[in-house]
């Protein structure tokens, strides 16, 4: 059983801003974990003078610097990148210029001698001086012919308008095949290998229009990215009626052409938490190398195989709760709704849900139709609600956002907890699953899954109530076509093996050059705390 006490503050990091940026319940037969439960004078080094000379007119006003800078990048059609500590977002700025070259209006609005800029196209990096030097500026931190290192990028992805963090935004390689996803603070890391140094980093989510920046100018840097949502003009729309189950039909119908008819290998991230009264008691990690069988071959035919994997946990006997829900290392695998249909998108009769055409959206830069199904009011029992995201082009699915009836959740209490002690009462709050796709060489393949179950219990003849959320998620880092094989069963991982029961390795240099999901900040702090208490409990021995 998991356990979970620790006080958690809030952590704060530095970082660079850029601007603008405009699972089943049977549970899929699983569902989740056991659990117990990153101014200036001006002083360019590297600059092209033609957009430093570019003239610009901005009425004069007082605004934050953040605001300021942004209104500058729309004017001028540049996108600045800074260190939003360094540079101070809210510090409040005059802000004016009346047909005057970009680089006298920046030199008016700040002054700082420890910081410098450089250019590269469009983009304007804003850097302490004190930090980097000229000579490196735009060379590899590492040498270019030594093909096994990487560069590491991190930072946030927020929302431009109201600045909230952006959970599950895709950053990566497009062309590589490498990415990494951001957790629910938005936070990201990912490590690219030098020797594609000269490619850019796409960064896109559900919604909002994608960026494209170099990696040359972002290596070893903490950035920011400020994301504007993408709205669909009326002339890119044709005034028609569509029919939802005619989309879902035709998405069934051309999974043949959209998903892979051939097995590959998936190198994944997976992670799985478990929370009390929002406190972290247990955190599990692991890369697995996935064996994923052809699209329609069932899910029986998919392989997991462990390569390393560590976990942290703390438990206390008066936090103990005895409670085990149904749970397997292949639960996320098993959110592949491609492969494993669901009843909402399965019209098969007797038809369970009705559908809605919701809009038409931009999901990870392709125009989507999204489509919103609930269940039937006359069944009883725990079904889905949710959205449907088809590609409007090929009508590949591309993702689906869902969750268990909040109506019926006591009847899924009844299939998802296993065993609970006698003295203690159960009662589901919520379980939402998130899925998505990613597409390489013209096929789509599972690029993220999470299933996320709140509830709370209360020990009998007791008057307060204790609340647990527990997780589990699965990026895919990387895909491989080449001489693809299975495992041979001893390698294997037990299809419903319970991941957090297992045996773990922990090595200092653990990832290695592998993507992974990084920690929420609160999270990180509180595994901090627990990794504390483990040493001293070591050094004691």
């Amino acid at each position: 059983m998991v356990l979970l006490y620790y006080q958690i503050k809030k952590k704060t990091q530095n970082s660079i801003n850029i601007y603008p940026f405009s699972h089943w319940f049977s549970f899929v037969t699983f569902c989740l974990l056991n659990t117990g439960l990153a101014l200036f004078s001006i002083n360019p080094v590297f600059c092209q003078n033609g957009l430093l000379e570019k003239t610009i007119t901005i009425p004069s006003q007082r605004t934050t610097l953040y605001e300021a800078l942004n209104l500058i990048s729309q004017k001028a059609d540049c996108l600045f990148i800074y260190d939003s500590e360094t540079v101070e977002n809210d510090k409040r700025v005059r802000l004016y210029a009346n047909n005057q070259p970009l680089g006298e209006v920046l030199e008016k609005l700040l002054s700082n001698p420890a910081l410098g800029y450089k250019l590269l196209g469009k983009h304007i990096l804003i850097y302490n001086k004190n930090d980097r030097t000229p000579e490196t500026e735009l060379q590899p931190s590492v040498p270019q012919t030594d093909t096994t290192k990487n560069v590491v990028i991190k930072g946030h992805v927020f929302d431009n308008v109201n600045k909230t963090a952006i959970p599950f935004a895709t950053i990566g390689i497009v062309e590589e095949n490498l990415g990494a996803i951001t957790n629910n603070d938005g936070f990201f890391s990912i490590k690219i290998p030098v020797s594609r140094i000269g490619t850019s980093l796409i960064v896109s989510h559900l919604g909002y229009i994608s960026q494209r920046i170099p990696v040359q100018l972002l290596q070893e840097q903490q950035v920011d990215f400020y994301l504007n949502r993408r709205v669909i003009s009326i002339q890119e729309v044709i005034i028609r009626y569509i029919d939802p189950k005619e989309i879902i039909a035709k998405a069934m119908d051309q999974r043949k052409f959209n998903y892979a008819v051939d097995p590959v290998y998936l190198t994944a991230f997976y992670r799985e938490g478990v929370q009390k009264n929002e406190k972290y008691i247990s955190y599990s990690e692991a890369v697995f190398k996935v064996y994923k069988s052809p699209w329609n071959t069932g899910e029986q035919s998919d392989q997991v195989k462990l390569l390393k994997s560590r976990k942290i946990q703390d438990s206390n006997p008066r936090d103990t709760v005895f409670l085990k829900l149904k749970a397997g290392v292949q639960s996320a695998l098993q959110l592949d709704l491609v492969k494993n249909v669901p009843g909402f998108i399965d019209l098969a009769p007797p038809v369970e849900y009705t559908y809605t055409y919701s809009d038409l959206i931009s999901y990870q830069a392709k125009d989507a139709y999204a489509i919103t199904f609930v269940q039937n009011d006359h069944l009883k029992k725990a079904l889905y609600s949710g959205t449907l995201y088809v590609e409007t082009a090929s009508f590949a699915i591309l993702g689906a956002d869902f969750e268990i009836n909040p109506k019926y959740l006591d009847i899924a209490a009844e299939e998802l907890v296993l065993k609970k002690s006698p003295k203690v009462k159960v009662k589901l709050e919520k379980i939402t699953y998130s899925v998505s796709y990613m597409p390489f060489n013209g096929r789509y393949y599972l690029r993220h899954a999470r299933c996320e179950i709140k509830l709370k219990t209360r020990l009998k003849h007791r008057l307060f109530t204790d609340h647990f959320t527990t997780f589990l998620e699965l990026a895919t880092c990387n895909i491989d076509t080449t001489a693809v094989v299975k495992f041979p069963k001893q390698e294997t991982l037990k299809p419903n093996v319970v991941f957090s029961d297992q045996p773990y390795i922990v090595n200092d240099d653990f990832w290695d050059d592998v993507n992974i999901i990084k920690p929420e900040v609160k999270l990180e702090e509180a595994l901090a705390r627990i990794a504390g208490k483990i040493e001293e409990m070591t050094n004691d021995k």
